[in-house]
């Protein structure tokens, strides 16, 4: 039957008339989710059409073609947008049970009325709905074809490759058999792999809270090994690194979300080796890689030496989601829409618009407030400064002022007073139904905004390309006038990012279609939403060996100079290069250059072969060492290395070891200023006293101080340099000097606070900890070399409490539970004897009356959400 429905449906396909009633039926699905005002171009299709259009899709339902399958989606889905018919309703939703779209189907029932009325369309769904149920927790959930098919292949223990677009609940699906798994299993360990810390922080969340009954299961963002039997890794790929390279863990399952970061420059070379060093260590693993429409997994999986990954791709939204262009044409007051198809550009029509516009942000932001009264809605912003610029325009209007009065989220606004600080702008936003969102923002911040605009108390979101991927933050619109990013837009966006942030346009189970709207797309110089474009899976290692193998040469003989810190190209050769050494003290570079680029021309193989043992016989950075933190300058490494020596053997070394904060006091800032100094002299080559300016905070960060304080410190400090420049100026005037005195005398707080958190999550929990856990390493090393293993027992690794933010065994202990580093500081001057170990820690926990100690709701809930805070007032009940 499907070949023949395949044959029929490549026949209808080919319909002028057929061709022409799709077209009016889209726009006319497309009109009926913008304003009511809007004035349309074409009428509705008429019964007869609608009867058709829905024959053919019942055709195209039956194919074995996704293009088809998609078609026959479309028409079902927009049917039931434009008609009120009990018959069109009842025959769009049989249509989407036969696709085996069962949440669009049960929308179409519980929210547009469609009506059962014969026996066997009810038999229909309920027996379709059986085969696709499936147990989650306590309760049954009913999965689309897709996700059941995946389901099936996941227990059956394929190796997988799952790519589909955003909203198609994949990560949902590897959650739920990754915590199957841990629970059935007698011994288990598995690592997630997340590539941001905003995505660790959500699966992490997720595991918990899924787990929250097992507390045997570990569940753990800390790369080390404890005695548990079970042990669930969620991890960014530099942490697995650390704990490949200090532990013997293997693992049960490996999961990678994200996998085409596999491309992304030097830690997409980090991602990979920490992928092929798991999956060839003792055990025999099942791997699953994730992402949002992506190829190339066959070419990438091959070079690790990973055989027999099967794909398992669908290019079908289970919602429908339009691309609509948006224009104002110039001197009227109106905006023209446009529905993007096949490439071409349909009208819909178009509605009254007053708004006056002097920029494309203003025209955004305008566009967003008019459009954006209908569902949540997401803003794509080029910089951080950019999003909070137009979350403020678009706080100001009196629409949005207007919509928001009844819930102004109280309890955000009172934790960024108390966990951020009390004139921090986003304040007056979010109580207006606005945020921003960036990476750099501090995680439980991020959570609690997102928390909110899940829940609907803020409706308009304006973030940066952070929401791009992997978190699971869908909207009913989309707003994007820019395929660019970063400051002055010099940057292209890669198209398959732009298509996976238009698939957050539309909630699976929540709605049935999402708007993706493209504000003034056709002046755009490039086009790239016009058809779809899904990631090429190309390894940043190989690339980098097959079209950069010069650069590597040149990194392998100490012939870069200077790195451009903002240059990729060089960074990932430096990886490369130390990658490659690795290798040829493993005895593996041979086969290793022969996997990873089998095309490479022999010349160029030869040279890199010859470059790397070269370098190898140069560096005297010991192999465990080099294993670790190959991702640095191996020769500027070996240089410190010998500092270390130089300095020991002169009987300096004592002021190299790093201490904790807590033992120095008011030495600490000095303290830390000389090793970050020394760091950023000896392995970048950066002259001048940048630890001067990242010293304060990262002690600050390192001793658990709450961000408030943190931030305080900085405020202050910066006002105080204003200060005294005002001062100095104001005495050289006095002088006769002609000098331009500043007008400012007060400083911008917000741009302070931006800039603190830019520090910690760009230098402090990045930058710092890569190159302070290879200072660390080294200096142990040469603490042994020379005869003083008494030595090493003094150095406090900061590189880990850098990168928790944390540095006292309780905090790092409720960090372990999945508490963000701001309720873990909270947390723990509550608790004032030594948690012991983990599940000690949880039961005590428990047991704390958490309703006499005044802590924000945002934290109560974290608590609440982890399994960690017990209701006294139900104890009592029962």
């Amino acid at each position: 039957m499907s070949s023949f429905a395949t044959e029929l449906s490549k026949r209808l396909l080919k319909a002028t008339e057929f061709s022409t009633a799709l077209i009016n039926l889209q726009t006319s699905g497309a009109g009926a989710t913008l304003p009511q005002d809007i004035s349309l171009e074409r009428s509705k299709p008429d019964p007869t059409d609608l009867d058709k259009l829905l024959y053919c899709a019942s055709v195209f339902a039956r194919s074995n073609e996704s293009e088809h399958i998609s078609i026959a989606q479309n028409i079902a889905l927009n049917s039931a947008l434009i008609s009120t018919s009990p018959d069109i309703l009842e025959r769009a939703s049989i249509i989407l049970t036969e696709l085996g779209n069962l949440p669009s189907a049960a929308y179409t029932e519980s929210r547009l009325n469609a009506q059962r009325t014969t026996l066997a369309s009810i038999l229909q769904r309920n027996v379709i709905r059986e085969l696709n149920s499936v147990s989650v927790g306590d309760h049954t959930v009913a999965l689309t074809d897709y996700q059941k098919q995946i389901w099936n292949s996941l227990e059956e223990g394929n190796d997988l490759a799952i790519s589909a677009p955003t909203s198609a609940g994949k990560s949902f699906l590897v959650i739920e058999y990754l915590s199957r798994r841990a629970i059935e299993e007698k011994e288990f360990t598995c690592v997630y792999i997340a590539p941001t810390r905003a995505l660790l922080s959500e699966v992490l969340n997720k595991l918990k809270k899924r787990l929250e009954n097992h507390i045997e299961i570990r569940i753990s963002e800390i790369p080390s090994l404890t005695g548990s039997e079970k042990q669930v890794f969620v991890l960014t790929q530099e942490r697995l690194q650390i704990l490949l390279a200090s532990t013997g863990a293997s693992f049960d399952l490996i999961i990678v979300d994200e996998a085409q970061n596999l491309s992304d420059g030097s830690r997409g070379i980090i991602l990979q080796e920490c992928i092929e060093q798991a999956f060839h260590r003792e055990k025999e693993p099942h791997i699953v890689f994730l992402a949002p429409g992506a190829e190339g997994f066959k070419e990438a999986t091959e070079s690790f030496a990973i055989p027999d990954v099967r794909e398992a791709g669908t290019s079908v939204s289970p919602v429908l989601q339009n691309r609509i262009i948006v224009s104002k044409p110039l001197g009227e007051k109106k905006l023209n829409f446009k529905l993007i198809e096949n490439g071409q550009s349909h009208p819909i029509g178009n509605v009254v618009f007053n708004s006056e516009t002097n920029s494309a942000n203003a025209l955004l932001a305008a566009v967003a407030i008019k459009l954006g009264q209908s569902g949540s809605s997401l803003i794509y912003a080029k910089t951080p400064s950019e999003a909070a610029t137009l979350a403020a325009i678009i706080s100001q209007a009196s629409l949005v002022k207007a919509k928001h009065k009844s819930k102004s989220n109280p309890e955000l606004v009172e934790f960024i007073k108390d966990h951020i600080h009390p004139d921090y702008h986003l304040i007056d936003m979010v109580k207006n139904g606005v945020a921003f969102h960036y990476g750099q923002m501090p995680a439980l911040l991020r959570e609690a905004i997102e928390a909110a605009f899940k829940k609907g108390t803020i409706d308009f979101l304006v973030c940066t390309t952070t929401l791009f991927q992997g978190i699971n933050l869908p909207a009913r619109n989309v707003f994007i006038n820019t395929p660019k990013r970063g400051r002055g837009g010099k940057s292209s966006l890669e198209p398959a990012l732009l298509w996976n942030f238009a698939g957050r346009a539309g909630r699976m189970c929540d709605d049935i279609v999402g708007n993706v709207f493209l504000v003034d797309y056709e002046s755009w110089e490039e086009k790239p939403l016009d058809e779809k474009r899904p990631f090429q899976i190309e390894p940043a290692l190989g690339k980098a060996i097959n079209h950069e193998s010069k650069l590597v040469v040149s990194a392998l003989n100490q012939g870069l100079g200077k790195i451009d810190p903002r240059d990729e190209t060089q960074k990932q050769a430096i990886a490369c290069a130390g990658l490659l050494v690795s290798k040829t003290r493993q005895g593996k570079l041979d086969d290793f250059i022969l996997r990873t680029a089998p095309d490479l021309n022999p010349l160029d193989s030869a040279s890199l072969r010859d470059a790397a043992r070269k370098a190898s016989g140069k560096v005297a950075v010991p192999d465990e060492i080099l294993s670790m933190n190959w991702t640095l300058d191996i020769f500027a490494l070996d240089a410190l290395l010998t500092f270390f020596k130089e300095q020991i053997d002169q009987g300096k070394g004592d002021q190299l070891i790093p201490l904790s904060p807590t033992e120095l006091g008011d030495k600490s800032f000095k303290h830390y200023i000389s090793i970050f100094n020394l760091i950023y002299s000896k392995i970048k080559g950066w002259k001048g006293n940048l630890g001067g300016y990242v010293a304060p905070i990262a002690v600050r960060w390192m001793e658990g101080l709450p961000y408030p304080v943190i931030i305080s410190y900085e405020v202050s400090s910066a006002q105080q340099s204003l200060d005294e420049k005002l001062k100095n100026e104001e005495a050289m005037r006095r002088t006769g000097a002609r000098i331009r005195v500043s007008t400012k005398t007060k400083i911008d707080k917000n741009q302070v606070i931006n800039k603190t958190f830019d520090t910690i999550e760009s230098l402090i929990r990045f930058q710092l900890v890569q190159m302070g856990k290879a200072y660390i390493d080294l200096l142990r090393y040469a603490f042994h070399k020379a005869g003083r293993p008494e030595k090493t027992l003094q150095i406090f690794d900061f590189s880990m409490a850098l990168e928790l933010g944390i540095s006292s065994v309780t905090g790092q202990a409720l960090l372990e539970l999945g508490l963000s580093r701001i309720a873990a500081a909270e947390v723990q001057k509550v608790l004032v004897e030594d948690p012991g170990d983990i599940n000690e820690l949880k039961k005590t926990l428990l047991a704390v009356e958490w309703d006499v100690f005044k802590l924000s709701p945002i934290i109560l809930a974290e608590l609440e959400r982890l399994g960690l805070k017990k209701d006294f007032n139900e104890s009592v009940d029962a």
